[in-house]
């Protein structure tokens, strides 16, 4: 049995720990995760879905980086990571394998947002890659990388959940290998870039073609003004016909179907 520290935060990183948890050739001995966040109008702190679902699985649970000192008095093998969302100090990287998931197809978008670049820049294929954790971000040798297509109408938790079950797999296969016979370095000078998003990044901008409108609403969702307001536009779906709007919320109201929408307040000239 491998003795693991688990470190996630998100809803992707989920499957990657559900499935090691009911992995009898596992055993996950502490899960790190972030510290609780403000949430809702309220801002009441609400434990990121890492924390729940470790606490649900009976799993100790800590919010802050242990220490390596730490960690050694609880004999793991290696260090497991799937967006934990700050990098590892160089006392773990340094002490442990620290195997690393990443929604790309490494060395290509190195980053916070691989997924949403990858549908922004209308990819037509993307990928998971388990590597080594190094100092620097996303850069360390790759251990073993799967390939996967993407879907012209695919939105982007279509594409999240995916990558995150498919990379959830791919850890697994991972972790019973040799890491040191199948480690290989990344070819610095392919490596692309991607950075973090802005909710300005959404907006819709005069001159955009269908298709580039069509991408930017299903990786960031969309946002223009309409007749003086604001209206999200919440999916579209490009076909032969060209783009078509599907969902939308006005400025102040619930989520409606397009062509209600244009019923009361017009078509979207865009």
């Amino acid at each position: 049995m491998i003795r693991l520290a688990f470190f996630g935060s998100p809803d992707f990183a989920l499957p990657a720990l559900q499935k090691l948890a009911a992995d009898d050739r596992f055993q996950i001995v502490l899960v790190v995760t972030q510290p609780d966040k403000p949430a809702g109008r309220g801002q009441q702190k609400q434990m990121l879905p890492v924390k729940n679902a470790a606490l649900d699985l009976w799993l100790p649970v800590l919010d802050r980086l242990p220490t390596a000192a730490e960690l050694q008095k609880l004999d793991i093998a290696r260090i497991v990571v799937v967006a934990y969302g700050r990098l590892l100090p160089a006392e773990l990287t340094d002490n442990w394998e620290c195997v690393n998931l990443h929604p790309s197809l490494l060395p290509k978008y190195r980053g916070p947002s691989p997924l949403q670049t990858a549908l922004w820049n209308g990819d037509e294929k993307t990928g998971v890659t388990t590597l080594l954790i190094n100092s620097e971000m996303d850069a360390g040798d790759i251990l073993l990388q799967e390939e996967i297509p993407v879907e012209q109408n695919m939105q982007i938790s279509q594409l999240s959940a995916l990558c995150a079950e498919r990379g959830a797999a791919l850890l697994v296969e991972t972790l019973l290998q040799d890491i040191q016979q199948i480690r290989r370095p990344q070819e610095a000078g392919a490596a692309t870039y991607c950075r973090k998003i802005s909710k300005d990044d959404a907006l819709i901008i005069e001159g955009e073609t269908p298709w580039q409108v069509h991408n930017k609403v299903r990786a960031l969702g969309g946002f223009t003004l309409h007749k003086g307001k604001r209206v999200k536009i919440l999916e579209t779906r490009y076909t032969a016909a060209g783009l078509e709007i599907v969902t939308v919320q006005p400025e102040g109201k619930q989520p409606m179907a397009y062509a209600a929408f244009c019923r009361g307040y017009g078509e979207i000239a865009l």
